[in-house]
């Protein structure tokens, strides 16, 4: 039994590389794979977060059904013991006719999306068609509340991707939406936000971030590709 003085500690895990990271490619909700540096990116982050179990271990370890995300749960869940629990709620977002584009392509064939997003950069609006940033926030928002109602002054691990854990970092800080991209987040860095006080569903305040995009576990030359 924890205190309900004992913090909630959140690890929020961005996925290992993929092909399409390397090649600039936007992939929103498209299904792909890990490369074989992001598997082997996942591989380094799973053997720190067992080193640092033996001294508090992992409750639970939440994934986004994306199998780049679900891979790297999968490879952190075998080192930890833990099964990972997939949830749609922490997928990427929809990035409509923009999917599979770099930003190039992206600004040649929608110039004058482009140039509003440039000028206005407005959090309701769905990016290619897809999702909006307010959109990705909100679903995300519930699903760690969710998740740390559930696991009260518990340590927990959540895969998920770069640009809705920028939305749910934006929420801890109280940042405007539109400048959410600022936050960096390489491949397997990890951001921890701690609940001082027991949560709820109801109401409940956001969190203290506590570290941003840390990649200690990776080799130096790795840290240069990401």
């Amino acid at each position: 039994m924890h205190s309900p003085h004992t913090p909630t500690d959140i690890w929020l895990i961005r996925h290992g590389e993929t092909e399409a990271n390397a090649s600039g490619r936007l992939q929103g909700q498209t299904d792909t794979p890990l490369s074989a540096r992001g598997r082997d990116q996942a591989a380094q982050l799973a053997a720190r977060l067992a080193r640092l179990a033996r001294h508090a271990p992992f409750a639970a370890l939440y994934t986004s059904d994306l199998q780049r995300a679900a891979q790297t749960a999968a490879i952190i869940g075998q080192a930890l013991g833990l099964e990972p629990h997939p949830d749609s709620r922490l997928r990427e977002g929809d990035l409509g006719a923009w999917t599979g584009k770099t930003f190039e392509e992206v600004r040649r064939a929608f110039p004058e999306e482009c140039a509003y997003i440039q000028r206005t950069n407005d959090p309701h609006h769905p990016r290619g068609g897809g999702e909006s940033y307010v959109q990705m926030q909100t679903r995300i928002v519930a699903a760690i509340n969710e998740y740390a109602a559930r696991h009260p002054g518990e340590r927990i691990l959540v895969v998920s991707h770069g640009g809705v854990l920028r939305t749910y970092l934006a929420h801890v800080l109280h940042l405007p939406l539109e400048h959410a991209w600022r936050l960096h987040l390489g491949n397997t860095g990890i951001s921890r936000v701690v609940f001082k006080t027991r949560p709820s569903t109801a109401g409940m305040t956001p969190g203290m971030l506590m570290c941003l995009n840390d990649m200690a576990h990776l080799e130096p030359e790795e840290k240069e590709h990401v």
